[in-house]
């Protein structure tokens, strides 16, 4: 699997979930119930885990945001464990969090690299010329 396709499936079924919690406040429709999606996001949280260079090392946050809200959602749907009040909030809360959390870390990355290049950038020209 690419970087890309990796990095856009976890953004896309963020947007997707949160879009859920959208619906399911404004209609009252719960329109997702399956539990094996939960393997597959499993198995996403594990492939960006384990190979770190090959894929953005903090769109993790957003896929395990993702997984714990979904299983949250999951269980609570098997076994109706919280108050409607806690399954309308907390898990739409966890992936807003997975997602700013994901965010904020790739701009202070993004900021840092342009800080060092514009450092490096100069005294590496000056070395290279005789």
């Amino acid at each position: 699997m690419s970087k890309f396709a990796v990095r856009f499936t976890v953004i896309a079924v963020a947007i997707y979930l949160i879009l859920c919690y959208v619906v399911e406040i404004a209609i009252g429709t719960n329109i997702w119930s399956q539990t094996y999606y939960l393997l597959f996001e499993l198995c996403l949280c594990l492939c960006i885990s384990k190979q770190g260079v090959y894929h953005c090392k903090y769109i993790k946050w957003t896929a395990y945001g993702i997984f714990v809200s979904d299983t949250i959602v999951c269980f609570d749907n098997l076994f109706d464990i919280f108050p409607v009040n806690f399954m309308v909030f907390v898990p739409a809360i966890i992936i807003a969090i997975g997602l700013l959390t994901t965010t904020c870390m790739a701009i202070n990355h993004y900021i840092r690299v342009k800080r060092l290049k514009k450092i490096w950038e100069p005294k590496l020209k000056e070395k290279k010329s005789p």
